[in-house]
């Protein structure tokens, strides 16, 4: 490549991770927007020339073909399918994918004797197919050497009819261009969110507020509690941040990105703390919450689940409560984010027992397998 191309290469990359960091979503779609319309022109033209090389209005597709279709345009709705298949109805594509569905279950074959070879079993299909999803960019050799380490005995000709069976085929380029979902996911391994929660305290003289300081890795969903204030000022919240980027165990230690609101108590010298270690401060648009979810779903999730079922008297309480609900958080508490997993689930011992594990005095319950005391 040579040094213009890489110096245009480096703007646009340059431009997109721009976009990216400043949260500016409206500016991505727009852009994603234009990349499609200028992608259905070009096959419109191509189309044209098509039709007058052939004489036909409509090319002719294979049962390949049709399968490759109907499995990317299962995934859009009829409104957007018909915004970009022009060609076919999105009835005629949902007819393709249906043919495709019922051809899964169907053992028999085109030419194949009800009493010939026997078809390759759903185990080993449903395996075949995972590992292609979730690894776009492995090819038939790659794939069935996987599945001989995993004792399948599967060739990567059978891996070729699985795949071409569901319409779905290899991409070579998908290895430099990557996936996007994929890109945001592994991006959020390296960003952290902090944001405050509220909860008032008993006291002989009447209520105090108590505020309570929360971190979060985005990826991993675990979370850390900076610390408890009644009145937190600057001085406090920059020795939290000290604390959070301590070089032996700091939770920020790792990361690139920290998210945060307007609050004035994240100030500048709150921000250069972490900056002192690489980490860069991406705060929030005013009034947008819904950009730092997976922290307010927290802050909700402990309100909900604790602080709100709790008349706090000490600050010792407090201190105590919020521990043992981040032990439920953090290794008992099941997260649709995560498909249904723990954030940092403990080991068990799958012959053992299920023991039932009880938080706040029973509020809350957790449940593993370990072998019971002696």
């Amino acid at each position: 490549m040579n040094s213009r191309r890489v110096n245009e290469t480096t703007i646009q990359l340059n431009a997109f991770m721009r976009d990216v960091k400043n949260g500016n979503l409206r500016t991505i779609l727009v852009n994603l927007q234009k990349m499609c319309d200028y992608q259905s022109e070009k096959l419109r033209i191509y189309e044209k020339h098509l039709t007058e090389l052939t004489g036909k209005a409509r090319l002719e597709l294979t049962d390949s073909d049709k399968r490759r279709l109907a499995q990317k345009g299962k995934a859009l709705n009829d409104y957007l399918l018909a915004a970009v298949e022009p060609t076919w109805a999105p009835g005629t594509l949902r007819g393709w994918y249906n043919s495709l569905v019922g051809a899964k279950y169907n053992s028999v074959r085109d030419g194949q004797k009800k009493r010939g070879r026997k078809p390759i079993s759903q185990e080993i299909v449903d395996e075949v197919l995972k590992l292609a999803k979730n690894n776009p960019d492995w090819g038939y050799d790659r794939i069935a050497g996987v599945m001989k380490y995993l004792k399948y005995d599967v060739s990567a000709t059978t891996v070729r009819h699985i795949l071409d069976d569901n319409g779905i085929v290899p991409d070579p380029e998908r290895r430099l261009r990557g996936d996007w979902d994929q890109f945001i996911e592994t991006q959020q391994y390296s960003t952290a969110s902090t944001d405050y929660a509220q909860v008032e305290r008993l006291t002989p003289f009447g209520l105090v507020r108590e505020s309570l300081l929360f971190f979060m890795d985005i990826g991993s969903r675990e979370v850390r509690l900076g610390g408890i204030v009644h009145a937190p000022d600057s001085n406090w919240t920059t020795q939290i941040a000290r604390n959070m980027c301590d070089m032996w165990d700091g939770f920020m230690l790792g990361k690139k990105y920290l998210i945060h609101d307007r609050d004035p108590l994240f100030n500048k010298r709150f921000d250069s703390v972490f900056e002192s270690i690489g980490v860069q401060i991406k705060r929030l648009p005013p009034f947008t919450p819904q950009m730092n979810a997976r922290m307010e779903n927290f802050i909700r999730a402990i309100k909900t689940e604790c602080l709100n079922k709790i008349i706090f008297t000490s600050e010792r309480q407090l201190r105590l409560a919020v521990k043992e609900y981040l032990e439920y958080w953090n290794h008992y508490r099941p997260h649709a984010g995560l498909g249904g997993k723990m954030v940092k689930p403990y080991p068990q011992d799958m012959n053992a027992p299920v023991r039932e594990v009880s938080f706040l005095g029973g509020l809350l319950h957790g449940y593993r397998r370990e072998p019971m005391a002696a």
